[in-house]
């Protein structure tokens, strides 16, 4: 296989999209946050009524390494200014088994139906090109868009060539009602406790190794990883880890919470968003464990419910052992990808 600079064709230069349905295009800054943050909310009142995306998430999302607020997004505004779409291309920054660009965007739904999705669509399609036709790496490239299962922005997807690759399943426990679950006994050696700012390294390297035979995943980098556990909603209170004998992380369950999105699922909660097991440790019961412990911890911090999300076709048999913990199935979210 040739090299993706030899093999990939980008546009040498690219201009933000013409303007279309009422709006101009030009170059986001870290100034659109709020802006761009409205337009998310106000999309997922309707695409994924269930969540709310935070502001957080667009900090984390523009200061991944690499990105370059300035090239990798568009913002779509109306005669008064007014930030009415947007587009996002982040080049993951990990690259060990593939490279993969992620596209994320919305229009606002009261200006759906004029073709700016399309446009947006079309420049991101094109930057991501550029980002990925840079390097010299020999390795398989996707250009990746995730979106609930039935929603505008797969349809969309689907008609640039995006095939769906991925489900991901919305899991949700309500605690208030939940029966009491027998985990399966600590292993001797073994200690259970709170997660911590000073456990951050020792946590991306327990992470890197537990996910890397999971889908799509590439190791996370110290940066990133920083900026996700230092943000306003991280709790390394209610997350868990297991030490085994040796004081070495086995197995982790990382929390996050945000009040703000609690009115769209009609309840408080924590946010579960990485359960795992370093490869050396499976089999011991770690996983069930240690998700147990961090959601007693969620529910004493007087939350309602646990919400998490699990790859439908996850090789550790996760969602199995997430019902068996209380977890609900409920709606799907779908990666939809173009190879390169």
């Amino acid at each position: 296989m040739a090299t993706l600079r030899e093999r990939i064709t980008a546009p040498a230069h690219l201009e933000p999209p013409t303007s279309v349905g009422g709006l101009t295009f030009r170059s986001g800054t870290l100034e659109d946050i709020e802006a761009v943050h409205a337009v998310a909310v106000a999309a997922a009142a309707v695409d994924d009524p269930h969540a709310r995306p935070s502001t957080s998430d667009f900090e984390r999302t523009l200061s991944t390494e690499g990105l370059d607020v300035a090239r990798d997004t568009i913002v779509g505004v109306d005669a008064e200014g007014h930030v009415q779409a947007y587009g996002i291309v982040i080049d993951v920054p990990s690259r060990v088994t593939a490279a993969r660009a992620v596209l994320d965007g919305a229009v606002h739904p009261a200006l759906r139906g004029r073709g700016i999705g399309r446009r947006v669509l079309a420049w991101q399609v094109g930057r991501a090109r550029q980002r990925l036709a840079t390097l010299d790496l020999d390795l398989p490239a996707t250009i990746e868009v995730g979106a609930p299962r039935g929603s505008g922005a797969l349809a969309l997807a689907a008609h640039s060539g995006f095939e769906p690759v991925r489900n991901w399943v919305d899991m949700e426990v309500v605690l208030d009602g939940r029966t009491d679950v027998v985990a399966p006994a600590l292993p001797d050696g073994h200690v259970v406790r709170a997660t911590s700012v000073d456990d951050i390294e020792a946590l991306r390297v327990a992470k890197n190794d537990a996910f890397r035979d999971h889908w799509g995943s590439q190791p996370m980098v110290a940066s990133d990883w920083r900026g996700f556990l230092t943000a306003p909603t991280s709790r390394p209170d209610l997350g868990r880890v297991v030490l085994d004998a040796d004081g070495e992380i086995v197995a982790f369950a990382i929390v996050e919470v945000d009040p703000d999105a609690f009115a769209a699922r009609g309840r408080s909660y924590g946010y579960v968003h990485w359960v795992g097991v370093v490869r050396a440790a499976r089999g011991r019961g770690l996983a069930p464990i240690v998700l147990d412990a961090a959601l007693r911890a969620i529910r004493a911090a007087g939350l309602s419910a646990a919400v998490l999300h699990v790859d439908a076709e996850n090789p550790s048999g996760a969602g199995r052992i997430y019902e068996r913990l209380g977890f609900v199935a409920g709606p799907v979210h779908v990666t939809a990808s173009t190879s390169l």
